[in-house]
């Protein structure tokens, strides 16, 4: 028999603090939390490399395939910290609208932004990117930005500020779920 789980799904950009976030909002609210991008690189390979060897629109189909296998796989309530690009539409339309569909269905979204200003949380995301030694552009990177954010606000059941310190933010989003019914 399958025990119904609750999924919390952070969702945005890269560089907007998901992965940290999760570990910190998991223990307080008693849940697991996975990183969908820290899974693919543990069961895949590398997802730049992924992404050399195979291109973009296989990645998003393997991508979707492992955020099955954790779906599927989970025993207990989890935070899953979504792939950047796992709700935005560039291949494999088709996929990624399954995605969607999933994630609505499944959980609680909460999208992480460092500001409620855009061009400010472009800015900062932008060079938050540029910096992590992976060779993007800052540009790119903030247009990037300006353009996945107005899919991720779609999605969005909750917005929290990402930016200090994660404890606190943690706290934010954990008394905003309560306040608003949203489980737990």
């Amino acid at each position: 028999m399958d025990i119904a789980k609750d999924f919390i799904f952070l969702i945005g950009p890269g560089g907007v603090g998901k992965t940290t976030t999760a570990k910190y909002l998991a223990p307080r609210l008693g849940y697991d939390c996975i990183d969908l991008d820290d899974y693919f690189c543990e069961r895949i390979e590398n997802i730049r490399v992924f992404i050399a060897n195979y291109g973009y629109r296989e990645y998003v189909i393997a991508n979707a395939r492992c955020f099955h296998e954790i779906v599927q796989n989970c025993k207990r309530n989890t935070i899953i910290s979504l792939s950047s690009g796992f709700l935005i539409i560039e291949e494999a339309a088709k996929v990624v609208e399954a995605n969607r569909e999933a994630v609505q269905r499944l959980g609680t979204t909460v999208l992480l932004t460092p500001s409620h200003d855009i061009q400010k949380a472009a800015d900062i995301v932008a060079k938050r990117q540029s910096e992590r030694g992976l060779g993007l552009n800052e540009h790119q990177e903030r247009q990037k930005f300006l353009a996945r954010m107005q899919v991720y606000e779609r999605f969005a059941q909750h917005i929290e500020i990402s930016s200090g310190d994660p404890a606190d933010i943690a706290d934010r989003i954990k008394r905003k779920m309560a306040l608003q019914g949203t489980p737990p």
